[in-house]
C-alpha cells in the first residue's frame, strides 16, 4: 500500500512538472513576440511577469505544506531555460526570484517562511538587489549599512541592478550591521519586507546593452525602517547561510544562459534548412554548416549534462563550505563562456540577417554576454575552483602575497 501511494505520488508530481513545462513552453512564445517590439526599447517585461504570475510559475518554490508544488533546484533550472527561450530578460528577472524563494525555503524562521511562501503563493513577486555601490559583487561586504533603532533597524545605500524592481511585491535586502562586536563579513544582515512607500527610490533608471528590459534600477536607501522581525537570519550568521546556498544563484542563472544558447541553435536550424543561395541550393549541404552544427548540438549535449548534473547532485554544501561554494562555480562558469561560444557560432551560420534591428539572434548575441560578468565573475570563479583544487581554502587571508 504505501508503495502504490508513492508510486501515485511519483506520477502525479511528473504530471505536474510536465504541465509546467508545457505553460512555460506557451508564454515563452508570447515572450518572444513581445520582445521583438520592445526589447530595443529597453521596456521592462512587465506584463510578462504578470502573465508568469497567473499562470502559477512564480509560486513553484512554495513548500508543500503551505499548499505548493514545492519545486527543486533541477525542476527550476528546467523552467528558466525554456523562458529564456523566449526572453532572456524575463528569464532573468524571474531567476532572481527563483533563487530566493528556492534557497530560502529551508532556513527561515517559521514566522519569516510563513510570510514569504503566503505571500508568493497568493501572487507576491521578490527582488533581492544585493550589488552595493561601495563593494560591487562582493555580497558578503555590503558597503549598505543597517543602523540598530528601538523595534527593529535603519538602511541607507545605494543598490544596483535591482532586476525587476518595477514589478517587486517584496524584497530582500541585505546591508552589514553597524555592530562593533560583528566583523565583516560576519555582520551581513538580510531583512524581507513588503516593497515600501517611501525611504527607497530609483536613483538611475536601468539602461542596458544586454537584459535591457530587466528593469535593473539603482537604488538609493534613505533612512529606511525595516522592523527586527524582518531580519531573515541570526546575527552573525548571514553569510554562512549565503554560502551555503550559492548553488541556487550559480546554477539559475547558468540555465538562463544555457536557455538563451539553445535558442539561438533552434534559430540557426531553422534558418539553414531548405535555405538557397547564389552559390547552393541548399545550405545544409555545406560542410561549414554541418560542422558548426555539429558543434554547436555537443557543446549543447555537455552543458545540459553537466548542469543536470549539479543541480541534482550537487545541492547540499556538506562540511566544506568553501570547497562547496567553489564546486558550484564549475557549471556557472563553464556554461555561461561556452554558451557565448554556441550562440556567436549560431550568429555566423545565420548570417547576415542577423544584424537587422530586431532579430531574435541578435538579441540573443547581446543578452548572453552577461553571462560571465554576472557573479561569481569568471576571474572570481577561476580562483575559487582553483585554489579549492590545489588545496588552498578560496577565503583565507591575505588572498595574494
Amino acid at each position: 500500500m504505501a508503495t502504490a501511494v508513492h508510486d501515485a505520488a511519483d506520477t502525479g508530481r511528473a504530471a505536474r512538472r510536465a504541465e509546467l513545462e508545457d505553460t512555460a513552453r506557451r508564454l515563452a512564445a508570447r515572450f518572444e513576440e513581445r520582445g521583438r517590439q520592445g526589447y530595443d526599447k529597453g521596456e521592462f517585461v512587465a506584463e510578462n511577469i504578470r502573465d508568469l504570475v497567473d499562470s502559477g510559475l512564480t509560486a513553484v518554490n512554495v513548500p508543500r505544506e503551505l499548499g505548493g508544488f514545492e519545486a527543486d533546484l533541477e525542476e527550476n533550472t528546467r523552467l528558466l531555460r525554456i523562458i529564456a527561450g523566449g526572453c532572456g530578460s524575463t528569464a532573468f528577472t524571474l531567476a532572481i526570484h527563483a533563487v530566493l524563494t528556492g534557497s530560502m525555503r529551508s532556513d527561515l524562521s517559521a514566522a519569516v517562511r510563513e510570510r514569504m511562501f503566503g505571500a508568493v503563493r497568493d501572487g507576491a513577486f521578490v527582488v533581492g538587489p544585493f550589488t552595493d555601490e561601495g563593494s560591487g559583487g562582493n555580497w558578503v561586504r555590503p558597503s549598505t549599512t543597517a543602523r540598530r533603532t528601538e523595534d527593529g533597524f535603519v538602511l541607507d545605500g545605494l543598490k544596483h541592478f535591482a532586476t525587476g524592481y518595477d514589478a517587486a511585491t517584496h524584497l530582500v535586502l541585505t546591508a552589514g550591521l553597524d555592530d562593533v562586536h560583528l566583523e565583516p563579513p560576519f555582520n551581513l544582515a538580510a531583512f524581507f519586507i513588503e516593497k515600501p512607500g517611501s525611504g527607497i527610490e530609483v536613483a538611475a533608471p536601468w539602461q542596458g546593452f544586454a537584459l535591457p528590459m530587466t528593469g535593473s534600477h539603482s537604488l538609493r536607501l534613505d533612512s529606511l525602517p525595516v522592523a527586527a522581525e524582518d531580519s531573515v537570519f541570526p546575527d552573525g550568521l548571514t553569510p554562512l547561510f549565503v554560502m551555503a546556498r550559492q548553488q541556487w544563484g550559480h546554477y539559475c542563472f547558468a540555465a538562463v544562459f544555457l536557455g538563451l544558447a539553445e535558442r539561438a541553435y533552434e534559430l540557426a536550424l531553422e534558418r539553414t534548412r531548405g535555405r538557397s543561395t547564389t552559390a547552393v541550393s541548399d545550405l545544409a549541404r555545406l560542410p561549414g554548416i554541418q560542422f558548426a552544427v555539429a558543434r554547436m548540438r555537443s557543446s549543447l549535449a555537455t552543458m545540459d549534462a553537466l548542469l543536470t548534473e549539479y543541480a541534482t547532485r550537487h545541492v547540499d554544501p556538506g562540511e566544506d563550505l568553501p570547497a562547496f561554494v567553489a564546486d558550484t562555480c564549475v557549471p556557472k562558469y563553464y556554461i555561461t563562456n561556452e554558451a557565448e561560444h554556441v550562440v556567436a557560432t549560431a550568429f555566423e551560420v545565420i548570417g547576415g540577417s542577423g544584424i537587422r534591428d530586431g532579430s531574435r539572434i541578435g538579441q540573443i548575441w547581446r543578452d548572453v554576454k552577461a553571462g560571465p560578468l554576472l557573479p561569481f565573475s569568471n576571474d572570481m570563479a577561476r580562483e575559487f575552483i582553483g585554489k579549492a583544487t590545489l588545496g588552498i581554502s578560496p577565503v583565507e587571508t591575505p588572498r595574494w602575497v
